[in-house]
């Protein structure tokens, strides 16, 4: 679903992430910025940034994750570790991450009251 939703990104949508890459990852940058997945990885930057987070402090934050050098697709990669990063709701549309989150119950269950519970009784 991201790579779909990317592919129709604007120029703005696609600058402002591509600053964030070369400011973080400066000797990367141009590589990224001409994979295929790029447009995924300007998605995921843009929605980081509109949740509050620093693209530029997030990307560099991946790549120290584990080496990239590995990779042969540095935009997906990155893009996949940045959408599993805990501490970033990017792609978690109208989900609150805190209601998935197990909630402690009564130790006990609480019985339930009834319609003869409340009726007055008769002595």
């Amino acid at each position: 679903m991201i790579h779909h939703r990317s592919r129709r990104l604007a120029r703005p949508l696609l600058e402002r992430p591509a600053a964030a890459v070369r400011q973080a990852l400066p000797d990367l940058a141009e590589q990224i910025l001409a994979q295929p997945a790029w447009p995924a990885l300007a998605s995921t930057l843009n929605d980081a940034t509109a949740a509050g987070h620093a693209p530029a402090a997030l990307l560099a934050q991946a790549a120290r994750h584990r080496e990239l050098g590995s990779a042969t697709n540095l935009a997906e990669v990155l893009t996949w570790r940045l959408r599993r990063l805990p501490d970033l709701a990017v792609g978690e549309r109208s989900h609150d991450r805190t209601a998935s989150r197990v909630q402690p119950g009564p130790a006990t269950p609480t019985p339930r009251a009834t319609r003869s519970d409340s009726l007055p009784r008769s002595r």
